[in-house]
């Protein structure tokens, strides 16, 4: 008889596809920085969530660009106005920063600033959260959209399109579809551990011997199930006999192993006969 051992303890969590991106040491390559620092191209997504999700990691790289540039800007206005105010005010640390005649001056600074920010606010939005932010920006009155060149209505434009792309593009499944899987997994193993508690009271257990195995770790599963010889396929299914020294008997519960078992001890015209049974009981499901 063979089961396949599923790790109970955590549920599978969707995660990044190795056909969307690529790990050299502690980096995340994109398609892009793949092209660009001349590595092999990725394999062909398999999914259509890794195609969603491939597609969303090229706007993401292109977002961070964009981003990086407003931040750049932001922080350089803020750096150079503490430099000349602790110049004006005569502190030690203004030294740290002698004067630079090459150095841009703040309107100049203001205006890199604005244009970087135009960009980002018309750069393709990669996820929901930098869709809320150029939501917040777009509503927020001190950013001053009339120095932009760049009206409102585009900015709008441009979030729609946004909004469009995530959701004719999504790589998770719908909160309706984690719903009910979780709620099946809830079911499973509550299920589980009822059938537990059924082998500790035939084998007079205590809650505490039995405290390991309800956690559903396959390892203490594993043990559980050879300590006590218990039927892997009843303890995770329900089906089949419940000690494995148990006798098969025929019903609607038994496994296609315990089926086979007994066929095997049948005469061979009468397993010849079976067979044929089964194969025209398939063709009927299947329509044939």
């Amino acid at each position: 008889m063979s089961a396949e051992i599923i790790q109970f303890s955590n549920a599978a969590r969707p995660g990044r596809s190795a056909s969307d991106v690529t790990a050299i040491g502690n980096r995340i390559l994109t398609p892009r920085q793949l092209r660009r620092e001349g590595k092999p191209e990725l394999p062909p997504p398999a999914t259509g969530t890794a195609i969603n999700g491939r597609l969303r990691q090229e706007r993401h790289e292109v977002w961070r660009m964009a981003e990086a540039a407003t931040r750049y800007w932001r922080l350089r206005i803020d750096f150079q106005s503490a430099v000349s105010w602790a110049q004006r005010m005569g502190t030690p640390e203004g030294r740290f920063h002698p004067s630079d005649p090459n150095e841009c001056d703040r309107m100049s600074m203001v205006q890199k600033y604005r244009a970087a920010l135009a960009k980002q606010l018309l750069t393709p939005a990669w996820d929901a959260a930098s869709v809320k932010w150029k939501q917040t920006k777009l509503a927020s009155e001190r950013e001053g959209y009339y120095l932009l060149d760049v009206k409102p209505e585009r900015i709008e434009r441009a979030i729609a399109d946004d909004l469009a792309f995530l959701a004719a593009h999504p790589v998770r499944q719908s909160h309706r579809n984690n719903s009910e899987a979780i709620a099946r997994r809830r079911e499973f193993k509550e299920a589980m551990r009822q059938r537990i508690r059924e082998i500790a009271a035939s084998r007079d257990l205590s809650d505490e011997e039995i405290k390991p195995v309800l956690r559903l770790k396959h390892e203490e599963v594993g043990r559980f199930t050879e300590k006590h010889g218990v039927n892997l396929a009843w303890l995770l299914e329900g089906k089949g006999r419940i000690f494995k020294k148990d006798p098969i008997r025929l019903g609607p519960t038994m496994t296609g192993d315990e089926f086979a078992a007994v066929v095997a001890t049948l005469p061979m015209a009468d397993q010849q006969a079976t067979s044929a049974m089964m194969r025209e009981m398939l063709l009927q499901e299947r329509g044939q």
